[in-house]
């Protein structure tokens, strides 16, 4: 084993949390990009965390608010509440920051600890937000689609969760009012992990 992975293995292999951060990031946006029809193929094919997250925040323009998405069936007040949850512009940034770790860096800068320090600082503070991001069932905003003038909804429901009963009465048409609440993320970091 060379003086290089032995540092690696100290440091407690963090190359594989930042690749799975990484491609975990991509993959909600990308999730949330397919659901935008006005956005061109060639932006719904991007890689980069920084260009996808433009395109979805020109389309959606909520910045990092979370949306519940609450509907009334007036006949009886039954509730179907959805939430959105965003990939915020911080986790982006996070997520940026480590897609450029998992370069190949030189011997020297390998060697030191502030470095894998500061990859350790990043991760603590991406997880948290991650799990916040990929926690709302919505995948992306529900849209208008104009020719029918319907409103599409792309939602992640487990078969057992008991909303499921109330989507056979959207898709039948069934009235119903829709109100949205906004919540507004708490700035700064946290984590629920042990420094």
């Amino acid at each position: 084993m060379t003086a290089s992975s032995h540092h690696y293995a100290a440091t407690g292999g963090l190359c594989r949390p930042s690749l799975e951060l990484r491609c975990g990031v991509e993959a909600r946006l990308r999730e949330y990009i397919e659901t935008i029809d006005h956005i061109p193929n060639r932006q719904k094919k991007e890689w980069a965390v920084a260009k996808l997250g433009r395109s979805i925040e020109s389309a959606y323009r909520t910045g990092d608010k979370i949306m519940i998405f609450v509907l009334v069936f007036p006949e009886d007040g039954v509730q179907l509440r959805l939430m959105y949850t965003p990939v915020s512009k911080r986790l982006r940034d996070i997520a940026s920051q480590v897609g450029d770790f998992l370069h190949a860096p030189k011997f020297d800068v390998a060697e030191n600890d502030a470095w894998w320090n500061q990859l350790k600082a990043l991760l603590r503070e991406a997880y948290p937000l991650f799990r916040i991001a990929t926690s709302g069932e919505l995948i992306g905003l529900p849209l208008i689609h104009r020719p029918t003038n319907r409103v599409n909804v792309r939602a992640f429901l487990t078969a057992d969760d008991p909303r499921c009963l109330l989507l056979p009465r959207l898709e039948a048409g069934a009235t119903h009012i829709l109100t949205v609440e906004y919540i507004d993320p708490v700035p700064g970091s946290f984590t629920p992990y042990e420094s």
